[in-house]
């Protein structure tokens, strides 16, 4: 039945480990989650009992598409996409997000007892708790305040996915890519002398996935970018940006 605690995907590749931690490390690592800050002490003490160390490697998948969603997440360490696919001869996917540090993945279909509604994969070598989800389900019902954070974690990822499909609906294709350079570069940059200077973690054909146009079209996209002096793109993967101002503008 879909909601057991099944072993997920991650469990069955190889790039995937569990990792023996002790129990204070494992304590001290979720109080730095800034969702679960200011709960009581011994919320964490039974999260940090019933919770494994994940660790895979980059391109590892955490879990399909419409596979048992038997554990819920949370993200210590690293970046990971979330997506849709399509059915047909052509499969494309859409990308739903990027979700970093202090992330909780699986959660929603988790307390459904559905399955995935989307796949995640790594973008970085991620390190993850993993809860099962009965575990956190009786965790959620033994304390109150825990289950309200979780319920606003939900609210927020509802947010973003509302934003996102206003994105897609109400804004042109150049727009789309301004916002996601303004995003990858905020949350990636460095700033430098030059501008805010990154690697996007997402490739060129994952950043046209994530707004919903050809990879061809993004590049020209880009490429408009670069000769308006907005960034300069640089080799095949880093892009600096030059006028941050000027490309929030065009958002």
């Amino acid at each position: 039945m879909y909601g057991e605690n099944t072993p997920p995907s991650w469990a069955r590749l190889p790039g995937a480990r569990c990792r023996a931690v002790e129990h204070l490390k494992k304590l001290e690592g979720l109080q730095e989650f800034e969702l679960l800050l200011g709960l009581e002490e011994g919320f964490f003490h039974e999260l940090a009992i019933a919770s494994a160390v994940l660790e895979i490697g980059a391109g590892t998948f955490l879990y399909r598409e419409g596979e048992p969603s038997g554990a819920v997440y949370f993200m210590r360490e690293g970046r990971v996409k979330l997506y849709r696919s399509s059915s047909g001869l052509k499969v494309r996917d859409q990308i739903l997000g990027v979700a970093g540090d202090g992330s909780v993945l699986g959660l929603a279909s988790a307390l459904e007892g559905k399955p995935q509604s989307h796949g995640a994969t790594a973008l970085t070598d991620c390190i993850l708790y993993a809860v099962f989800r009965h575990d956190l389900v009786n965790l959620a019902l033994a304390h109150p305040e825990a289950s309200l954070r979780l319920t606003r974690a939900l609210a927020a990822r509802t947010r973003e996915l509302e934003d996102l499909i206003g994105d897609l609906v109400f804004h042109s294709a150049p727009q789309r890519v301004a916002r996601i350079l303004l995003n990858l570069a905020t949350e990636e940059g460095r700033v430098t002398k030059r501008g805010v200077v990154f690697e996007p973690t997402l490739s060129r054909q994952e950043m046209a996935e994530a707004t919903g146009i050809s990879r061809e079209a993004l590049s020209r996209a880009l490429s408009r970018l670069a000769q308006e002096g907005i960034l300069e793109l640089k080799g095949s993967k880093t892009i600096v940006v030059l006028n941050p101002a000027e490309l929030r503008a065009r958002t």
